[in-house]
């Protein structure tokens, strides 16, 4: 039998929401818990995201006066992953349906999760059967770094883009307010910076690092406080090097990590949970298994995200399925960053499109981020040039709206803009023609697209892509802008451009689990003691997206199930190292 250098019930390798989820369930159901992650900071891709929860017929719905119901839930996402190509199990859906609002309650009872619902953020497809205008997403209440005390330093930062001013982070209600920069926009602003102002002392404590967080920051904060509350560590710089198999059992018996250069073997009596992300900083992996082009720079996930807990669950005979797929976005890539810049919001703002290197459109740019790169990728394959794209919009957009890294033009005038954003970022020029040739895209057709949408948006129609027809295209549009907040035309010099990637916020293929989180084999027979959730886990939700969130609603639910199943089902003991 094998020796271990130490032994617990339950290892739960990563600690994004998933992982640390897990980790609680565990621990409150009496099992021994250690969580290990790869990076020098704790909170995964989680950390870096939005930190939205998506989960249907939620009790804060009920509370808000929302109607929804159990039968609409499961409605919706047998449609929605039907229509996306289907392969995803009936038994998972009516799973994530029933436990994901217990898993829920539970967090808000017994841990410092709160959350708060988004009442007016639509599903992505709210004109779907069983589909809502809002209430299924929840954000994290804001939080106050300063109560997870010096482990506040540790904890992964917020994206980029979630930063205001590269300072604080908002809420994602506030982030809906301040979409359009206007006076009560400007009011907010002032006094969002007033009270970051007045946090300067807790500031001189931590570095300069705002305490007041928000989004993912928000959530992972939360979790670690109530897993720091049940005295149980997370390991940092600690990376899954192998499982240890009983072959001829088929059963995982434990893992061997390193943790700062030494190797430890640690038996995990119950399990261990795999919960460490996907595999989108892994090129090799991207290209054997994704769409091409790939980058490992396009993405908005972790970079410690290369796919190790799914290489070392394959290898202790774990299926794999949606190995190509990922949680697709629009991304715009900043000079010198190694991260793309997601364009969520600015898809939706109306005065610009996206164009393919022959200056034609080639989706609805308002759409689900989901679709619009899987769209882009369509495109690719057809014409070889779609990727790289570009944002083409013109003055009065620029002038009120965000562009990625560059603030409206009202807070950030064409000449305050650093050089590398002016030399190596953003392009401008006097007409569309000369754009066009400025971006290597044919001049008479950009100019012809741009002619046929400005009048179908002034007519407020979009007759090739639908923008603006569904709730979901208009969430982030400019509701003074009629008749479609979503459409303007573009016939104000000048005119720009920013580059268009198709990035993501994660993979989303993986190990295949059943409905309780433990991981399958090729044949369908469970791999005993190997437990997955998250992007390390094939997603429930198959080729689709149903609302924001729904990365996050069904990482935390599964590894719920996952502890509870790893409670019930014992390990035989092996012998450990003295």
């Amino acid at each position: 039998m094998p020796s271990f250098d130490r032994s617990v019930d339950f290892l739960v390798v990563g600690s994004g929401a998933a992982g640390l989820a897990g980790a609680i369930r565990g621990r409150d159901l009496g099992l021994d818990v250690l969580v290990v992650e790869k990076g020098e900071a704790y909170g995964g891709s989680t950390a870096m995201s939005g930190g939205v929860i998506w989960v249907g017929n939620n009790p804060h719905m009920r509370r808000a006066g929302i109607d929804d119901s159990d039968a609409e839930v499961l409605e919706y996402l047998r449609h929605i992953t039907k229509a996306a190509g289907g392969g995803v199990s009936d038994a998972h859906l009516v799973a994530y349906r029933d436990h994901a609002p217990r898993m829920l309650a539970w967090f808000e009872e017994h841990t410092h999760l709160r959350v708060e619902p988004l009442d007016a953020y639509t599903d992505y497809y709210p004109e779907a059967p069983g589909g809502k205008p809002g209430g299924r997403s929840l954000e994290p209440a804001p939080f106050d770094g300063a109560r997870l005390g010096e482990d506040f330093a540790a904890l992964r930062r917020p994206a980029p883009s979630a930063l205001i001013l590269g300072r604080f982070m908002i809420t994602a209600r506030l982030a809906k307010r301040m979409i359009v920069f206007d006076l009560a926009g400007l009011l907010l602003m002032a006094w969002l910076f007033f009270r970051y102002l007045l946090r300067a002392p807790a500031r001189r404590r931590t570095k300069g690092r705002d305490t007041y967080l928000t989004n993912g920051n928000a959530l992972v904060a939360r979790l670690f406080l109530s897993l720091k509350d049940r005295g149980k560590p997370v390991w940092l710089n600690a990376s899954l090097v192998e499982l240890v198999v009983d072959v001829a059992d088929r059963r995982v018996l434990g893992a061997v990590v390193e943790r700062d250069g030494e190797q430890i073997r640690i038996e995990a009596r119950r399990g261990v949970l795999l919960a460490a992300g996907g595999f989108e900083r892994n090129l090799a992996m991207r290209d054997e298994h994704g769409p091409k082009p790939a980058s490992i720079e396009w993405t908005a996930g972790s970079e410690h995200n290369t796919g190790d807990a799914i290489r070392c669950g394959a290898a202790a005979g774990g299926a794999l399925a949606l190995m190509d797929e990922a949680w697709w976005t629009p991304v715009t890539q900043f000079p010198g960053a190694k991260s793309g810049w997601v364009l969520v919001v600015e898809k939706s703002l109306p005065g610009g499109i996206f164009v393919n290197r022959q200056g034609r459109r080639f989706t609805n740019e308002a759409g689900p981020y989901v679709d619009v790169v899987t769209a882009m990728y369509a495109d690719q394959k057809r014409t070889g040039d779609a990727i790289p794209g570009w944002m083409v919009f013109d003055a009065r957009y620029r002038h009120s709206y965000i562009a990625g890294p560059v603030a409206p033009g009202k807070a950030m005038p064409d000449r305050s803009l650093g050089r590398r954003l002016r030399e190596q970022f953003l392009v401008k020029a006097g007409s569309i023609e000369d754009l066009a040739a400025k971006i290597s895209v044919p001049p008479a057709s950009l100019a012809a697209t741009v002619a046929r949408y400005n009048e179908m948006a002034r007519r407020g129609k979009d007759e090739d892509h639908g923008r603006g027809d569904s709730a979901s295209d208009r969430y982030y549009g400019d509701d003074r802008v009629k008749p479609n907040p979503c459409m303007a035309p573009l016939d104000r010099a000048p005119y720009y451009a920013i580059p268009l990637f198709p990035g993501d916020l994660g993979t989303k293929g993986g190990l295949v689990t059943d409905t309780r989180g433990r991981v399958l084999d090729a044949s369908g027979a469970v791999v005993t003691g190997l437990y997955a959730a998250g992007n390390t886990s094939a997603s429930i939700m198959g080729r689709t997206y149903p609302g924001a969130g729904g990365t996050i609603g069904p990482a935390m639910c599964f590894a719920f199930l996952a502890a509870e199943a790893a409670a019930e089902t014992a390990v035989p003991q092996y012998a450990r190292v003295p």
